[in-house]
């Protein structure tokens, strides 16, 4: 499906660096960040710009994460306001270890779109840009387009073309058709 969304978009590739593991007949090994971005500068080189684009939903939680100090000097990380998830308390997300500076060169709009800068710094001295994005409050998710398209399926029995119409409405019409040729979300 991310095939058919970014076609025809220039500047954009899919890539399998946070592919599921799989080693022989056991599970898929778990997908840690910090592994996919070391396979993405790998891939990339050291010249190429990288960075780790999350949802502040994301980003509450990132504390948890394995390896979470680590992230931010990898890739600097930009984090997008989520409807229902404001900006604030960040500094109570961050992971051990990490503090939270102003940048020198302060907020800016980029495209029209505000942007937060600031540094983060841990135990040793080394520093990360930080990005916040306050006003991305998009309303959509992928669990409310699985729920649009499921309910509305399940709502109005086998009525495909509105199910179709409420997916092109949310994603590109390339993925809602195979979304609808595949029997995806009922």
């Amino acid at each position: 499906m991310t095939r058919l969304a970014i076609e025809g978009e220039l500047g954009f590739a899919v890539s399998l660096a946070d592919a599921p593991k799989i080693s022989g007949a056991r599970a898929p090994e778990p997908n840690y960040t910090v592994d996919t971005l070391e396979k993405l500068r790998a891939s990339l080189g050291p010249d190429c710009a990288l960075y780790c684009l999350m949802g502040a939903d994301s980003f509450l939680g990132l504390r948890r994460w394995h390896r979470a100090a680590e992230l931010p000097l990898m890739a600097p990380l930009i984090v997008a306001s989520r409807p229902g998830q404001p900006l604030d308390g960040l500094r109570d997300s961050l992971p051990v270890g990490l503090t939270l500076e102003p940048a020198p060169e302060g907020d800016k709009s980029v495209s029209g779109v505000d942007v937060r800068a600031f540094l983060l710094v841990n135990r040793t001295g080394d520093r990360a840009p930080f990005y916040l994005l306050p006003g991305l409050d998009v309303e959509i998710s992928a669990s409310e387009i699985r729920k649009a398209i499921g309910s509305d399926r399940r709502g109005r029995a086998g009525n495909a073309p509105v199910a179709l119409a409420v997916a092109k409405a949310l994603v590109p019409g390339a993925v809602a058709e195979y979304i609808r040729s595949h029997g995806l979300y009922r």
